[in-house]
């Protein structure tokens, strides 16, 4: 029997083993109706608690398996979905897969991966993103070859792109990165963030600080850095030239420049690190000066990435909200693929500030903001 055969008698088959289901036969032996289980199946309507469980385990012994062809030819969707990573070995983008694939799954869908590998190609040099379009162009036509609705694009360095995913009929949403006016975006908080954990360090009292900036040129680094420097002017703290360092990200290079902060007689009471990796670097800077965390220096971090767990005391930092960009990402093309849309969209999700035991109240009411 054709496809069309099965779709005009408005059942969808299935086997398992040599045995054919339909949804039909599932909703008899559930005592429910067709919609019902096509409800529980694709998670699309409120069903009690009892109705589902029972059709779950209709579903579970006769081995049911969902068609994703005759679906696909009903809807005129693949139900898939492309994702594209610069690089998966880098440590936030298994956790923004990992919000893609929750909404996915619970909306029905499949991801296929594609893993560009650029971090060993391009290493920091991000502008240089162009000289790789060959192998962005054939991600994604494996991808439209495979009939995806959709493709998202996650970046390993949050910046703006321009043309990566170009001439491409299916909807696009960057996630880590963003475009002018080519999708929509997902993106976190820079420039706010380290303002709000400045104006902490500025309520406890702390008047004197220091800081340690990512790679020069990165787009994060200078809107962290703007956000540092927005809270001081308003505080009226004046940031010495030669308080400024760089530490290009890298605990080694961190280290080094907590060494120029600190090697010296007036250091500052507070230095700010624009990620754990550098504060880190503080840490053991300090250390083998001699010096206490927090007693004699306080440190803040960026990121609450997995070397935190490392080090004592606990570093005061900043959580990335690295799932919840998976899922704005997948609601965000999912609504583009549904026409639901209302054009590009572009959304800056804000931090969390982790408090730990490395900034020092240096007055008797410091507030956290």
């Amino acid at each position: 029997m054709g496809c069309h055969e099965v779709m005009d008698k408005g059942t969808e088959k299935e086997e398992r083993g040599s045995i054919t289901m339909t949804l039909k036969e599932i909703a008899s032996m559930a005592g429910v109706s067709v919609a019902t289980v096509s409800y529980v199946l694709n998670n699309t309507a409120q069903v009690s608690e009892e109705t589902r469980k029972r059709v779950e385990k209709i579903i579970k012994e006769t081995g049911y398996r969902s068609n994703i062809l005759a679906k696909s030819l009903r809807t005129n969707e693949s139900f898939l979905i492309g994702v594209i990573v610069e690089d998966i070995t880098v440590w936030h983008t298994a956790h923004i897969i990992d919000g893609i694939n929750e909404i996915a799954e619970a909306r029905g869908y499949n991801t296929i991966l594609n893993n560009l590998r650029l971090l060993s190609k391009i290493e920091s040099q991000f502008e240089h993103i162009s000289n790789f379009q060959k192998d962005i162009d054939k991600a994604v036509d494996v991808l439209i070859g495979m009939q995806v609705d959709g493709i998202i694009y996650v970046g390993m360095h949050d910046r703006k792109i321009s043309h990566v995913l170009h001439d491409i009929k299916k909807p696009v949403v960057y996630c880590y990165c963003y475009t002018d006016g080519e999708g929509s975006s997902v993106r976190y908080s820079n420039e706010k963030t380290v303002y709000q954990m400045t104006q902490m360090l500025i309520s406890n009292g702390h008047k004197e600080f220091g800081v340690i900036n990512g790679l020069k040129g990165s787009e994060p680094a200078a809107l962290r850095f703007k956000g540092f420097q927005r809270a001081l002017d308003e505080a009226g703290i004046e940031l010495k030239p030669e308080n400024i360092v760089c530490g290009n990200w890298k605990y080694r290079e961190g280290k080094e420049a907590a060494g120029k902060l600190l090697n010296k007689k007036n250091f500052p009471t507070a230095i700010v690190a624009m990620n754990d990796d550098m504060a880190v670097g503080v840490y053991d800077a300090a250390r083998e000066l001699g010096l206490k965390i927090p007693d004699d220096i306080s440190v803040t971090g960026f990121d609450n990435g997995d070397i935190v767990q490392y080090v004592t005391p606990r570093i005061t930092t900043v959580e990335r909200p690295l799932q919840e960009m998976g899922y704005r990402s997948m609601e965000l093309l999912l609504e583009s693929i549904h026409g639901t849309s209302v054009g590009d969209v572009n959304i800056t999700l804000p931090c969390a500030l982790i408090e730990g035991e490395s900034v020092k109240n240096r007055n008797e009411s410091a507030v956290y903001e």
